[in-house]
């Protein structure tokens, strides 16, 4: 089975946004070490999860939460992992990278409240 041609057009996508992932992750990497490679990726990679699951959503009427929330949400906390970790690798500040946190699992939820809200 052949895939068609909006399939083709996302995956070329991916593949260009998980090279410029990796690319922002090498200069980054190269300039204040390896973690922050990491981190880099993490973030280049939640952000795009979360916006392409969005745009590509179908089933705007789910009757609540469904897969593609999931991946949404999945998205959000990769790109806050990864933005802890750069607070932590700066600041070394366990309080702060707690906080971070905190406010990463609120944002993710904010967004599943959001999406949702028609239905709670």
């Amino acid at each position: 089975m052949e895939p068609d041609q909006e399939t083709k057009k996302w995956n070329t996508i991916t593949g260009i946004a998980f090279a410029i992932a990796l690319v922002a992750g090498a200069i980054t990497g190269y300039k204040f070490g390896f973690l922050f490679a990491v981190y880099t990726i993490l973030i280049v990679s939640g952000v795009y999860f979360a916006v392409s699951f969005y745009i590509r959503d179908d089933s705007k009427e789910t009757g609540g939460p469904s897969a593609v929330d999931g991946a949404i949400m999945g998205g959000v906390l990769l790109a806050g992992i990864g933005a802890c970790g750069f607070i932590y690798g700066f600041t070394e500040d366990v309080t702060l990278t707690a906080v971070c946190i905190i406010a990463v699992m609120i944002a993710a939820s904010a967004t599943m409240i959001i999406r949702n809200r028609k239905y709670l």
